[in-house]
Parts: C-alpha cells; structure tokens; sequence
C-alpha cells in the first residue's frame, strides 16, 4: 500500500489562448493561501506565461535554478518554502526536444525528482506548453492528476480526440501504458461567455456519451449542463492577475468579488476531486 502523501496535477492544452496558465495561478494561489498547503509550482510552458503573475504577487519563492533542470539534471533540487515557483527558461526548455536520445532519461528524470520532493511539499502544480513534445510526455507518465481547460468552440471540440487518443501523448495511451496511477480530473469549460453558441457547443458535448464522461462535473457523473464545473469569462480576472494581485484578496472591487464567487466552487470540486483535504 502506498504511503505517498504528495499531490501532483499538470494542467494541459490542445492549443495555446484556453486560459489554462490563468487557472494553473488561480489555483496554485488557491491551495497555498486558502487551503494552506505547501505548493510547489513548476512551469515548463517557454512561454512562462506563469511566471509574471505569480513573482509579481510576492507571494512565493522563487526556485534558483530553472524547469529545464528537473528533466536534465538527475540531482536537481529546490528551496524549501511554503509556496515555491521553478520558472521557465524558454531557450533551454525549447531545446530539451531537440535531443531524442536523452528524452527517457529525461522523463526519468523528472519521476524522480517528483519522489524527492514527498514530504517537503504537499501538492505539485505543473503547468505545461501546448505542443506534444518531451516536456508533456515526462509530466504525464509522472504525475498523478490531469486537467484539460478547454473553450467552447469547434475547434477545441475537434482537438478533443487528439487529447485522448494522440500518437505520443494521449491521456488514454499514457494511462493504458506508461503511467496506470494516471487520473483526469476532465476537461473544464474556461472562458465561458453566456452566449448561445457556447450553450450549443456544451450541448453537443454532454450529448456524445464519451465526451460526456470526460467533462469536469461539479458532482460525479454530470449529466446536465447545470451538473457541469466552469470558469466564466471575466475580464476582471486578467486584470487582477496582471497586477500580481490575488483575485479574492482585492478589497471593495464587485467584479472580483463576484468572479470569485463563481471560480471558488470549482477550486473546491478540483480539491476534492485530488484527495486535497
């Protein structure tokens, strides 16, 4: 029986504009400063999208070296702090794809480094590059939870399959293979605009049986739109992460209060949904 106590989730994306870094903050601040968990923040995307809001909110540790090291060094290790980030560095994360013959070490690599850190963090949040490459593989056949932000237009839609059932990095084949502990949380609807080709869009997806069974539900087995967890679309949200600000921590602003209001909820049903007490 496992003794592990740490819990890892990476976020992942068919496709770069899904909001998945505005969640990944959102919930990396949410488990360090509401739920009290030692968080360990690992950005491999060479956008580092991630990196901005969360070094501006001076609320965690910056790590001394970079993601690219976990895949790359076989005795990487990070300061040990409440909440910690390992930033990107895009020529080096960008390059890891380039050298085929190191990528088992490198997944390897970054297996091992998640088992040195059982006991110094409580939860590991890995945000991820859009494209199928080296950095997606050695995450997912390491980690214990998957989430897929997604938007609710066609082309998302029909990048649904590849998620799945892709050559490399489908979630199915990593799961079937490489990594059996593998559990995904589902896709969550972010960007949610309440429009009627969005509600079409959610339809058409409760109504194929197995694109139904992978959508994040606020309790198991959704079955109605209603039943269905979601992030809406609010500006206030881009607004408040651009200036480092944490959303529920802004006083006497309507809009993040009443946006916090709605993202809270879900925060919880992810939570929960990882054994995150």
């Amino acid at each position: 029986m496992s003794t592990r106590t740490l819990k890892s989730l990476m976020l992942v994306a068919q496709k770069g504009g899904v909001g998945k870094t505005a969640i990944a903050t959102m919930l990396a601040h949410y488990l360090a400063l509401l739920r009290g968990k030692r968080v360990l923040v690992i950005n491999l995307d060479h956008q580092k999208n991630l990196v901005r809001p969360l070094s501006q909110s001076g609320k965690v540790t910056m790590a001394s070296i970079t993601s690219d090291k976990l895949l790359t060094d076989p005795k990487a290790d990070v300061e040990v702090a409440p909440y910690v980030l390992v930033p990107g560095d895009k020529d080096a994360l960008e390059s890891l794809e380039r050298q085929p013959d190191k990528h088992n070490a490198f997944a390897g690599n970054f297996r091992s480094f998640l088992r040195r850190m059982e006991g110094k963090f409580d939860v590991v949040v890995v945000d991820t590059n859009p494209n199928p490459d080296i950095r997606v593989l050695a995450a997912m056949v390491s980690i214990d939870y998957v989430l897929a932000p997604i938007q609710l237009n066609q082309e998302s839609i029909d990048g649904i399959a590849d998620l799945f059932n892709g050559k490399r990095v489908g979630i199915g084949r990593i799961r079937a293979t490489l990594n059996k502990e593998l559990k995904f949380l589902g896709m969550l609807p972010n960007l949610v605009k309440p429009v009627p080709f969005q509600r079409v869009n959610l339809e058409k997806l409760l109504a194929v049986p197995e694109y139904r069974a992978q959508l994040m539900g606020m309790k198991d087995n959704p079955t109605e739109i209603k039943d269905l967890a979601r992030i809406p679309d609010r500006t206030v949200i881009a607004q408040i992460q651009a200036s480092g600000q944490v959303l529920w921590e802004v006083k006497n602003h309507t809009a993040a209060r009443e946006a916090w209001a709605e993202i809270k909820p879900v925060m919880d049903r992810i939570a929960q949904l990882m054994g995150v007490e």
